[in-house]
């Protein structure tokens, strides 16, 4: 059980002629032991960089990695007992899966115990009944599996997963994360694992870190980022279907969206302020006589719930509602919609920061 600590880790891609890159630009972050961190942002925020500085596969421009209280900063690769599952699988194609998980454990020159190591963690992780077959004539699923047990296998002080989902399909999605959780919780490793899908990270995680342009935007528990986002971006990038955001003006308990169409604050503004307002879509409801009056562009009745999209008057963006599953409404059918004020996020127009 590892403490990991990250103190104002940076990274600046330097090449002659063209101006620097700032990928990673001082990160703050402290891993309990045992504790899973989800590292979640959109392409090339920074979070398979910061992932690599970790493992000592990319070289740290200035701050600082602590394992257990160690630095690790300018220890190779091979000397910091850290364990990485790669997004590609990584696996030695002449090598049967028996052979890639004793590959790493014979490579430190380990010798005695290796047959009882791979007959271990491949019963832990589901590939006994595979051990003699050939990358090649694996399922993607498989192949992942293989990955994350060649990981394991070393006994890591930290695991790194990077993007661990992505070349699955949905159904091994779903089976390979209830897997992933278990196996973590079952070890205890403590580990980040690097995504940019917000389901897997919300699924899996105990905290997240969310990032953007090199910088983390917001770190809480799966809860606190999707119920209380630091600012807009969180609030847009965190949630599916995605928040509604609509411009408006403060009047005091209300926020002025256009002409007579308002919604209620929880908290009393100073009149006049610029704002964003953003409801997610299962806040908000269709109600009989109160609410917004709009108009329905296009609804989808789907099993769980379904999807309408509605237009405001004097509003561009359309606004997206959860309806319930036997609900049914046709093109430009007149309906009503009313937000709770205890579920509407307000943010700095200008700044994007979340007003509280």
């Amino acid at each position: 059980m590892t403490e990991l600590v990250l103190h104002e880790l940076r990274k600046t891609y330097r090449s002659r002629g063209r101006p620097a890159v700032e990928a990673v630009r001082g990160i703050d972050l402290a891993l309990r032991s045992g504790e899973l961190l989800g590292l979640l942002g959109p392409s090339g925020c920074g979070k398979s960089t910061t992932l690599r500085m970790i493992a000592g596969l990319e070289t740290v421009t200035g701050g600082d990695i602590l394992v257990g209280g160690d630095s690790v900063v300018s220890r190779p690769a091979q000397q910091r007992n850290i364990g990485v599952a790669f997004e590609n699988y990584a696996l030695y194609p002449p090598l049967t899966v028996a052979e890639n998980l004793a590959f790493g454990l014979r490579a430190r020159g380990r010798r005695k115990d290796v047959p009882a190591k791979v007959a271990e963690i491949a019963e832990r992780v589901d590939l006994t009944g595979i051990l003699d077959a050939r990358p090649a004539g694996l399922s993607s699923g498989q192949k992942q599996r293989v990955s994350l047990a060649r990981a394991l296998i070393r006994e890591p002080d930290v695991l790194l997963l990077d993007e661990p989902l992505s070349h699955l399909d949905a159904a091994q999605r779903d089976t390979t994360r209830r897997e992933l959780k278990r196996i973590q919780k079952d070890l205890g490793h403590t580990t980040i694992l690097v995504t940019h899908d917000q389901e897997e990270a919300l699924s899996l995680a105990d905290r997240i870190a969310v990032m953007k342009d090199g910088v983390i935007q917001q770190l809480g528990t799966p809860y606190e980022i999707y119920d209380s986002p630091a600012n807009r971006f969180v609030a847009d990038f965190v949630g599916e279907p995605a928040i509604n955001l609509l411009p408006g003006t403060t009047e005091g308990g209300h926020v002025r969206l256009s002409g007579s169409l308002s919604l209620p604050l929880r908290v009393k503004m100073p009149a006049g302020r610029e704002v964003v307002v953003g409801v997610r879509p299962e806040d908000l409801e269709l109600s009989g006589d109160d609410g917004l009056p709009a108009r329905v562009l296009a609804h989808e009745p789907l099993l769980e719930s379904g999807i309408a999209t509605l237009a405001l008057d004097g509003i561009d963006q359309p606004l997206v509602v959860l309806t319930d599953p036997e609900v049914r409404l046709a093109h430009d059918e007149q309906v009503r919609v009313r937000a709770d004020a205890a579920r509407i996020h307000v943010f700095d127009a200008e700044t994007g920061d979340a007003l509280r």
